[in-house]
C-alpha cells in the first residue's frame, strides 16, 4: 500500500488556530452555562433497582432468612385472655346509694373506665395474683453479692464520683434477698400482662402470655377474680368509712342544733319578740300607707302654692273681679254718669255746676269701685292663704309620722337580724342533722349488701396454639423490611457512584450532544478496537459507524476534517474510540490519517502492530516531513502517525510551529485526521490538541468517569475557547440500559450473527 503523494509544503505558523464555529447540535451554546436537569424522574428509580438488583435481592433474602431463622429459634408463647365487663354502678337491690359511689363522684365515664384499665395494670394487683399462684415459691433464689464486691474502697476523686455514680445506677438501693425475688417475679408477671379494652364497649381483655399454655390461662382467671375481690373490697372498706365519717358528724351537728336552738329562745325572751314577722309586717304596712298619704298631701300642697302664686301674680284678673255683680252696677252707673256728663259739655262748661256736680257723681263712683275691688282682692287672697297654709301643715304632720314609722320598721329590722341570724342556723344544722341521719340510715343498709359492678364475661380458656412467634407475620416483615433496606443500600450505593451510567444523562448532566453509544464488551469476548475493525457484524462495530453517522450529519459541510477525540482520564476508551472512529472513516473510500498524540501513554501502536520508534514527536521536534513519520496499515485508506519516543516536555512541542503544519489542508491530502488526544485532566496537552482541531470529541465511560471529572474537563475546555462537538458514552453494561436511551442497536443480519445491545 502506497503513501499518499506529499503536496506541496505550506509556511508554517507558531500562532494557535483560531477556533471555527461549527454547527453544533442544538442542545451546545458556545459561550453560555448549561443548564443541568439532576432531579430523579420516575425512569431513573427503575434503572437504579434494575441496575442494582442483586444487591436488593441480596439483602431482601438475607434479611428475610435472618428473621424466619430468629422466628423458629424463640420459645413459642401461649396467650390466654379473659374478659371482663365494667360497669360504672352496680345492680341496685335497694334504692340507696353505697359509700364508694357517694364519695367518689365520678362525673365523666370516660375517665372512670381509664381508671379501671389502670387499676388492672397496678401493682398491688399482680402481687395478690403472685401470692394466690405463689409464683414467688417456683422462682430461683438470688444470691447478694458478697461484702468483698459491694464495700469496695472508692476514690475520693471525680473518677471515683463517677464510678460510685455508675455503680449506683446497676445495683440495687435494697440488697434484701426476698424483695428482690419479689420485685423480679412481680416484673415478669407484669411484662406477660396486656390490658386491651374493646372500643365502644364495656369489656376489657386480660391478656397473659406465657410459654405454659395451662399457667398463662390460670393466671388470666386469677388477675380477673383478684381484679373483682379488690374492687368489693375497696367498695364495702368505703362504705365502713363513710358510716364511721358519718357518725362522727351527725354527733357534732347534734351538738351544733342543741346550741342554736338554746342561743334563739334566749334571744327572743331578752327582746320580747313573739313573731318578728308579724311585726315586721305590721310596721312596714304603716310605714307604706303614712309613705303614700304623704305623697298626695304633698302634692296637694304643691297645687295650692301653685294656686297661691298664680292668684297674686294675676289679682287684677281674677274671675272673682269680674263677676262681682257690685262691681258690675258701679261700672255701669259710671259709663251712664260720663255718657250724660260728655253730652253736657257740648252745651256747658265744665266750670257749670251742674257739670262740677256730675263730675263729683263719677268721682264718687271710682272711689266705691277702688274700694269694693280692695276688698274682693283681700278676700280671695286670704282663701288661697289659708288653702295653702292647711295643705303645708297637713304635709308637715304626715313627714312626721313617716319618720316615725321608718324608726319603727328601723328598730324591729336591727333586732330581726340577729333574730333571723339565729333562726337561720337552727334551720340549717335541723336540715343537716337530718340529712345526715338519713343518709346513715342508707350507707348501713347498702354496705350490707354486698354487690358489685365487675363481672366477668368470657374466661380464659387453656390456649390450643402459640400466640408467638408468627412465622408468616415475621418472614413478612423481614422481606418488608429487607426489600426496604436492599432499596436503601441500592440508592446509597448509587448516590454514592457519582459517574455518569445512563446514555441520556450525557445530555441532561453536560449540555453536549450524544454522538454515540458504545456496549462493554465482556472479558472472554476479544478486545473492543477488534470487534470493531474485524467483525463488522457486531455491535460494537455497528455502534461506531452511527458514530460515524453522527460526525457526518454534525456540520453542514459533513464530517470535520480534523478530529482530537478527549476524554477526563485514561482507560475510558479514548484510544479504541479514535482507532474505531478512524476505521468508520476510511470504510468511506475517504484517506484518513490515524495520530497518537498521548505522548505520555501511547497505545495506538500496539493495537495496528507499527512500530512506534519514529513519531510524532520527531515531527513537532524537527523539521522533517510528515511522510516520513506516516505508516500504511493493514486497512484500506488508513494511515498512521505514531506517538513517536516519549519527550519530557509534549505540551511545549504542541505549542510549536510543525503541528499547524500537519494538521494545515494546505499542506495534507487526507481528508481527516483523527488524534487521539491525552486525557484532559492533569496536563495541557489535550487542550493545545483540540484548540487545533476542527472539533473535539469527549469519551466518557460509562459508570467510570465521575460527573466532578467530567464538570472539571469541560470548565477547562470552555476556559480555553474549545466547545466539544458532542460526547461518546463507552463501555455501557447491556444490563443498565434498559430505561435509559430511546434507542436500540442491532446489527440487522441472520438471528445467530449478533446479539441486541441495548443503549
Amino acid at each position: 500500500m502506497s503513501l499518499p503523494i506529499e503536496p506541496k509544503k505550506a509556511e508554517p505558523s507558531s500562532a494557535l488556530a483560531i477556533r471555527q464555529q461549527t454547527a453544533l447540535s442544538t442542545h451546545v451554546a458556545t459561550n453560555t452555562a448549561v443548564e443541568r436537569d439532576e432531579s430523579l424522574h420516575l425512569r431513573d428509580i427503575l434503572r437504579i433497582i434494575l441496575k442494582r438488583k442483586w444487591w436488593i435481592l441480596s439483602v431482601t433474602l438475607l434479611v428475610f432468612s435472618v428473621a424466619a431463622l430468629f422466628t423458629l429459634l424463640q420459645t413459642p408463647i401461649y396467650r390466654a385472655t379473659t374478659v371482663v365487663q365494667i360497669e360504672k354502678t352496680a345492680a341496685r337491690i335497694v334504692d340507696y346509694r353505697d359509700g364508694a359511689n357517694a364519695e367518689s363522684g365520678w362525673s365523666d365515664e370516660r375517665e372512670f373506665f381509664v381508671t379501671q384499665v389502670e387499676l388492672l395494670r397496678s401493682k398491688s394487683l399482680a402481687e395478690r395474683v403472685m401470692e394466690t399462684l405463689r409464683l414467688d415459691l417456683d422462682k430461683p433464689k438470688a444470691t447478694l453479692p458478697t461484702s468483698d464486691s459491694t464495700d469496695r474502697e472508692v476514690r475520693n476523686d471525680w473518677i471515683g464520683r463517677i464510678v460510685s455514680t455508675w455503680r449506683q445506677r446497676r445495683e440495687p438501693s435494697v440488697k434484701d434477698v426476698q424483695t428482690l425475688d419479689r420485685e423480679s417475679v412481680l416484673g415478669t408477671l407484669r411484662g406477660a400482662l396486656t390490658i386491651e379494652p374493646i372500643r365502644n364497649s364495656r369489656l376489657v381483655k386480660i391478656q397473659i402470655d406465657n410459654a405454659n399454655a395451662e399457667l398463662a390461662s390460670r393466671m388470666a382467671n386469677t388477675w380477673a377474680d383478684a381484679y373483682i375481690k379488690s374492687n368489693l373490697e375497696r367498695r364495702l372498706d368505703a362504705s365502713s368509712y363513710a358510716k364511721t365519717f358519718l357518725e362522727q358528724q351527725l354527733g357534732q351537728i347534734k351538738e351544733k342544733l342543741e346550741t342554736s336552738e338554746r342561743q334563739l329562745n334566749e334571744y327572743t325572751r331578752q327582746k320580747q319578740i313573739v313573731n318578728i314577722d308579724e311585726k315586721t309586717n305590721l310596721n312596714g304596712q304603716n310605714l307604706s300607707e303614712f309613705t303614700n298619704a304623704l305623697a298626695k298631701a304633698e302634692q296637694e300642697r304643691i297645687r295650692a302654692e301653685a294656686s297661691y302664686d298664680e292668684i297674686r301674680r294675676n289679682l287684677d284678673n281674677s274671675k272673682d273681679l269680674l263677676d262681682s255683680k257690685s262691681l258690675s252696677t258701679f261700672r255701669e252707673n259710671k259709663a251712664k254718669l260720663e255718657a250724660e256728663y260728655q253730652d253736657q259739655l257740648k252745651i256747658y262748661k265744665p266750670g257749670f255746676p251742674k257739670m262740677q256736680q256730675m263730675q263729683a257723681q263719677i268721682e264718687e263712683i271710682d272711689r266705691r269701685i277702688t274700694s269694693e275691688t280692695e276688698a274682693i282682692k283681700s278676700s280671695i287672697d286670704g282663701t288661697a292663704r289659708a288653702a295653702f297654709l292647711s295643705a303645708k301643715a297637713q304635709e308637715g304632720q304626715l313627714r312626721a309620722r313617716v319618720d316615725s314609722a321608718k324608726r319603727n320598721v328601723l328598730n324591729i329590722q336591727d333586732q330581726g337580724i340577729r333574730y333571723n341570724i339565729l333562726k337561720r342556723e337552727v334551720d340549717t344544722n335541723r336540715e343537716l342533722y337530718a340529712g345526715l341521719l338519713q343518709r346513715f340510715k342508707e350507707v348501713g343498709i347498702a354496705g350490707g349488701v354486698g354487690t358489685n359492678n365487675i363481672s366477668v364475661a368470657d374466661k380464659a380458656d387453656v390456649p390450643l396454639f402459640p400466640f408467638k412467634p408468627d412465622l408468616f407475620r415475621n418472614a413478612m416483615i423481614g422481606l418488608i423490611l429487607g426489600l426496604m433496606a436492599g432499596l436503601a443500600l441500592a440508592f446509597v450505593v448509587e448516590y454514592m457512584d457519582d459517574s455518569i451510567k445512563f446514555p441520556d444523562e450525557v445530555e441532561r448532566f453536560t449540555g453536549m450532544a450524544l454522538l454515540g453509544v458504545i456496549p462493554k464488551v465482556a472479558t472472554k469476548q476479544r478486545a473492543a478496537y477488534v470487534q470493531a475493525t474485524s467483525d463488522p457484524r457486531s455491535a460494537v462495530a455497528e455502534a461506531y459507524r452511527s458514530v460515524r453517522t453522527a460526525l457526518q450529519f454534525s456540520t453542514s459541510s459533513g464530517a470535520p476534517r480534523t478530529i482530537a477525540i478527549t476524554s477526563c482520564t485514561k482507560n475510558e476508551g479514548k484510544s479504541t474510540t479514535a482507532f474505531s472512529v478512524a476505521v468508520a472513516l476510511s470504510q468511506l473510500g475517504k484517506r484518513v490519517l490515524l495520530v497518537d498524540a498521548d505522548m505520555r501513554n501511547p497505545s495506538l501502536h500496539r493495537m495496528l502492530g507499527i512500530d512506534h520508534a519514529v513519531g510524532l514527536s520527531n515531527l513537532l521536534s524537527s523539521n522533517v516531513e510528515p511522510i516520513s513519520v506516516t505508516h500504511t496499515t493493514a486497512f484500506e485508506n488508513l494511515y498512521f502517525i505514531s506517538s513517536g519516543p516519549l519527550p519530557p516536555n509534549p505540551a511545549e512541542l504542541l505549542m510549536g510551529p510543525n503541528l499547524s503544519r500537519l494538521l494545515s489542508p494546505s499542506s495534507s491530502v487526507f481528508d481527516h485526521i483523527v488524534i487521539d488526544a491525552p486525557p484532559i485532566l492533569g496536563i495541557a496537552d489535550s487542550i493545545v490538541m483540540c484548540n487545533r482541531a476542527d472539533a473535539s470529541l469527549f469519551v466518557i465511560e460509562s459508570s467510570g468517569t465521575s460527573k466532578t471529572s467530567i464538570r472539571n474537563a469541560l470548565r477547562r475546555l470552555r476556559q480555553a475557547g474549545v466547545q466539544p462537538l458532542g460526547a461518546i458514552l463507552t463501555k455501557l453494561s447491556g444490563g443498565t440500559g434498559g430505561y435509559g436511551y430511546d434507542a436500540e442497536y442491532y446489527y440487522y443480519g441472520a438471528d445467530d450473527a449478533a446479539l441486541p445491545v441495548r443503549a
